[in-house]
């Protein structure tokens, strides 16, 4: 996966220039590069699962992409997901598209990997992307807005 520093301007593919907001990058690691890693409360990971459910993801890419720091693939996740990550994780996509997620000055773009980066590797996301993440709500008017503008599955 490309690596890209969290808060930068996204330019991974076509941005749609959705609502006239800035996107800006969160969560595109690498094992080349540090990252910030802290405790994340129970209720964002909830919420950041929720926002990573199958029917909330864009840009879907025809492959899967392996953790750099772990080596989890596709087929371990689908494996492991009900047993490790709950009952719905067979909903949530892991290393095959992007999330976007509605901020008060921009929207946050993500690949889905950043789920299992956070729950794994406790990697820790800016402030104002765990804020954006847990003021929406990935089925709100809103946040299905946002998505309008990407091809979605």
């Amino acid at each position: 996966m490309t690596y890209f520093k969290d808060l930068s301007p996204y330019a991974y593919m076509e941005n749609h220039g959705a609502l006239n907001l800035p996107t800006l990058n969160i969560g595109w690691l690498s094992d080349r590069e540090p990252f910030k890693k802290g405790r994340s409360t129970k209720e964002f990971k909830d919420k950041l699962f929720r926002f990573c459910s199958d029917e909330f993801v864009v840009l879907i890419a025809r492959g899967f992409h392996a953790c750099e720091f772990c080596g989890l693939k596709w087929e371990q996740w689908h494996k492991e997901r009900q047993g490790k990550y709950g009952e719905k994780a067979g909903w949530a996509s892991i290393g095959d598209g992007e999330i976007r997620v509605l901020g008060k000055s921009a929207v946050y773009a993500a690949p889905t990997l950043i789920y299992h980066y956070v729950l794994e590797h406790q990697y820790k996301p800016p402030r104002e992307f765990i804020e954006a993440i847990l003021a929406g709500e990935p089925d709100s008017k809103e946040q299905q807005e946002l998505l309008s503008h990407y091809y979605r599955a």
